[in-house]
């Protein structure tokens, strides 16, 4: 079987639809997989992070505080606190992720005055900078609940005067911090449930019929088919008879030559799993090392 990757269970879903779609054989191998996330941060009184970090990174955490403060003064709920606090951060957030759609999907309005080169080179500034907005709203959101979480607020009551000087934790690099600097580590395992997808190396003969969005938005697994059915095609060139193992498993390696590129095919490694492959769908019959074709 020629595995294609890992996914959550509803994306293994999604992905073995396309391929029985196109009248493949698949092979669903759910599992759960856990995996650590590592966060390293600094702790303590804002006011003891201006002496820390730099001015620039102190005002943004000072601008996440005000926001904060702002949204819990007008009633914010946990249901929309997300929505709420990065709308006050950044009131132009949703323009600004449309923006970035509309840059990946092609969708801009097109500019006559600019080069093909010059347009290139706007949409990476423009993207930049509209990606540099997004993570900080993004990071002032995790730190924000962060706060409320060490600070022991809970959205809806009286905060008083905890917002004052708040306890904070700041995320750092902890390959870039001071060596006298105390820094924290939080560790989170995650549990979840995983799935593996494979198809029969046969099946990859039927590539041609993917729907050409699968391509798109799964090209790895795409060109993993693709190659597998090079393989194949290759093999199919030279059958005749019958042929020893060793003689086919050279047969599954190949280059192919592009205005000088080359792209090398091996799948010497997986020939007897080819064979099985070929002989389960009647097209060889494999006796000890001999190989006999069946047309």
């Amino acid at each position: 079987m020629l595995k294609l990757g890992e996914y959550h269970e509803d994306e293994a879903r999604e992905v073995a639809k396309y391929l029985r779609d196109a009248g493949m054989k698949v092979d669903i191998r759910t599992f759960t997989d856990c995996w650590p996330d590592f966060y390293y941060y600094l702790e303590g009184h804002m006011t003891e992070m201006k002496d820390i970090i730099d001015n620039e990174e102190f005002e943004d955490h000072e601008r996440y505080i005000a926001a904060l403060r702002s949204v819990l003064s007008k009633g914010v709920t946990l249901e929309n606190f997300g929505e709420m606090f990065q709308m006050e951060l950044d009131p132009e957030v949703e323009e600004k992720r449309q923006r970035i759609r509309d840059i990946v999907e092609d969708n801009l309005p097109i500019e006559a005055d600019l080069t093909e080169e010059e347009l290139r080179i706007k949409k990476l500034d423009d993207f930049s900078t509209l990606m540099t907005d997004l993570t900080k709203i993004s990071n002032g959101d995790s730190f924000v609940r962060r706060l409320l979480y060490c600070n022991n607020i809970r959205i809806g009551e009286d905060v008083g005067d905890r917002l004052d000087n708040p306890i904070v934790q700041i995320l750092v690099d902890p390959e870039e911090v001071d060596e006298n600097w105390t820094i924290r580590e939080t560790t989170i395992f995650t549990f979840a449930p995983q799935a593996e997808i494979y198809i029969d190396e046969f099946s990859a003969t039927l590539v041609d019929k993917l729907d050409e969005e699968f391509e798109e938005v799964y090209n790895e697994e795409f060109l993993k088919i693709e190659y597998m059915a090079d393989i194949i095609s290759n093999l199919m060139d030279f059958s005749s008879g019958k042929t020893e193992m060793e003689e086919f498993s050279k047969k599954c390696a190949f280059k192919i030559k592009d205005d000088g590129d080359i792209l090398a095919i091996d799948g010497r490694s997986a020939a007897q799993d080819i064979a099985r492959s070929l002989e389960k769908n009647g097209v060889i019959k494999v006796k000890g090392d001999i190989i006999k074709w069946k047309h």
